[in-house]
């Protein structure tokens, strides 16, 4: 393969994104060559970018061989291969040769999924372009296909074909389903279709017809914008495209080999018209469901049978497009009549069968749901409480020195909890002893000296000297704390303690005795009017929760406690009806669910949602 000389070097090689519309003059100038001096892989640089494509490559059939030739390839991955991403078991190739071009998933040896594109190239006999599109790309798969198409074909000297209908070029039907696809409204799509179709192949006439269910409409006339619904000549149009609706299939006026159809609206037409030929080509999905039917008339002398494959084509690719249009320009009301026609469809039509099954398993769960009752309980958060607990506290202002305890220690009567810094307290014990002496010494002194009312001053220093020592010796000896007796340690953290300032009064630790324990639930607001007196439940516990344990509702606190976004919430005790394990510890929180007996099935899943209906809708 040799690179043409007069070509410059390709902007999609060098990795530069290039518009569509150079891409494709850089691929027009590439087809000018001869096959022998291709740059092959010049092109499938250029239809990679041009189709948003990963990989592209150009393979050729050796003739009297079962094996292909690569020709070109361009690609993201250095070691990709166009044979290994093709689906096993289909044959991409026939099936592209055959219509042109085919189109199916598939995935690499490394769990890649792509869209593989396979092409006829049109003018060179067993030559296919491959594409690998990313899944991403498959909403614009149609737009793909058709630049794609409008850049294979390689016909040096486009043949002239005899008779009324010019040859059928796939590049100027292409280039109409393009102009058609541009379209942003229905009627002038379907205008651009029709007058498109006179304007390039001379036609009389050319017509679509949209079938909504059992009803045909024509919603294009060609050279007229408007046109009366019911008039004698729409009615003509409709007769005469029923055939292809009721056939499935294009239907000639004459018909073809002598067959058995109904034609006389065909016929009728074609006498108000006066045609010599008429054809009929439906528009089907992928499904085979036949939307729109193209009715086209000629005059002279027609060939006995005319080559409408690339017509086809054509129409496969705006047949969605079209489709869409249509369903955008119906009302709310059609629109809504459209999707309730399709929805019945599905569910009732044959094809339909584990639709059908899960409709009926959905009847069935519904009628469970308003007949059927299940066992109803009300959740609830839990805590484990006691009323015996003790507050250890500073007893002066200070910092705490040393912690023996931190919170969920089980600790005996008398251990040691916590000690103060007696620092300060030491020295000033030790300023208050050289004040008493001082005191003393003063006494003594004016009361040798006969001073009276001296003495009565120094007298009265030294018993305040004496109180502030007092007071000094009681802080030192109340700076070890101890418990009172033998309990959990609920409150009190052993790192949040240690070394931190205290004023006399703050709390250090709570005590709680692992007796006279129960449960406190807090119930919304919602569910409170669901509590019956004496109700059973049970409670999993965070530390535990394979381990339920019996509850039974005693009082309800009258009063609400708001929970943030939780709203309003009410506390309930609840009595423990087991007895108590060694692991549980007062300030233990869990979940409770509380039975409140036998409720309808429908109501247990919609009765918060009525509820908040009715607040709302309440006046």
């Amino acid at each position: 393969m040799s690179s043409q000389s007069s070509l410059p070097v390709s902007s999609a090689q060098s990795g530069i994104s290039l518009d569509a519309r150079t891409l494709i003059e850089q691929l027009q100038q590439i087809r000018r060559s001869s096959p022998a001096e291709l740059d092959w892989d010049q092109y499938c640089a250029l239809m990679r970018q041009l189709c948003k494509a990963s990989h592209s490559a150009v393979l050729r059939l050796i003739p009297g061989a079962d094996s292909l030739e690569l020709l070109g390839r361009s690609s993201e991955l250095a070691t990709w291969s166009p044979l290994k991403t093709m689906p096993p078991g289909m044959d991409l190739l026939a099936k592209a040769g055959a219509q042109g071009y085919s189109q199916a998933p598939a995935q690499d040896t490394d769990g890649q999924t792509w869209l593989v594109l396979v092409l006829a190239l049109q003018g060179l006999a067993g030559s296919y372009l491959i594409l690998n599109i990313k899944p991403q790309e498959r909403s614009q798969l149609n737009e793909l296909t058709l630049r794609a198409l409008l850049c294979i074909d390689f016909n040096q000297t486009p043949s002239i074909a005899t008779g009324i209908v010019p040859p059928s070029d796939l590049t100027a039907m292409l280039g109409l389903a393009a102009e058609v696809m541009q379209q942003q409204g229905f009627s002038s799509a379907c205008l651009s279709l029709v007058n498109g179709l006179c304007a390039q192949w001379q036609l009389l006439h050319a017509s679509l017809g949209w079938v909504d269910g059992d009803q045909m409409e024509v919603v294009a006339i060609s050279h007229l914008d408007r046109f009366e619904r019911n008039s004698p000549q729409t009615q003509l149009i409709e007769s005469a495209l029923l055939p292809a609706v009721i056939q499935g299939r294009e239907v000639w006026w004459p018909t073809l080999n002598n067959e058995m159809i109904d034609t006389q609206g065909l016929a009728n037409f074609a006498q108000d018209l006066g045609a010599d030929r008429l054809v009929a080509i439906p528009m089907r999905d992928a499904q085979g469901v036949t939307h729109a039917v193209l009715l086209l008339a000629f005059s002279g002398n027609a060939p006995a049978e005319v080559n409408l494959n690339h017509l086809q084509l054509s129409l496969e690719l705006v047949q969605p497009r079209l489709a869409d249009l249509r369903l955008r320009s119906l009302s709310l009301r059609q629109r809504s009549e459209h999707h309730l026609t399709a929805l019945s469809q599905r569910l009732f039509g044959p094809e339909h069968a584990m639709l059908k099954l899960t409709t009926a398993l959905g009847v069935l769960l519904l009628l469970y749901a308003i007949f059927g009752s299940w066992h109803y309980r009300i959740h609830a958060s839990a805590q484990l409480n006691t009323d015996a607990t003790r507050l250890i506290s500073a007893q002066f202002d200070g910092r705490i020195d040393k912690v023996y305890a931190t919170a969920g220690d089980l600790v005996k009567e008398g251990a040691m909890l916590v000690t103060l810094d007696t620092r300060d307290l030491e020295q000033q014990k030790n300023e208050l002893t050289a004040e008493i002496s001082k005191a003393e010494t003063e006494v003594n002194k004016f009361r040798a000296d006969g001073r009276l009312a001296e003495t009565e001053i120094a007298q009265a220093r030294l018993a305040q000297s004496l109180a502030k020592a007092q007071r000094v010796e009681s802080y030192l000896e109340q700076a070890l704390s101890t418990a009172p007796f033998e309990g959990v340690i609920v409150e009190g953290e052993k790192k949040d303690l240690l070394g931190a300032p205290v004023k006399k009064g703050d709390r250090i630790f709570r005590l709680a005795k692992v007796e006279g324990l129960y449960m406190t639930l807090m119930v919304t607001e919602k569910e409170m009017r669901h509590i019956l007196p004496q109700a059973t439940g049970e409670v999993a516990l965070l530390s535990h929760p394979d381990h339920n344990i019996p509850i039974r509702v005693g009082s309800v606190i009258p009063v609400a406690q708001v929970k943030g976004q939780e709203g309003n919430q009410f506390m309930i005790t609840a009595e423990l009806l087991e007895a108590p394990q060694p692991w549980w510890r007062p300030g233990m929180t869990g979940l409770a669910r509380i039975d409140v007996g036998d409720k309808n099935i429908a109501w247990i899943l919609t009765h918060r949602v009525v509820d908040s209906l009715r607040l709302m809708l309440w006046w």
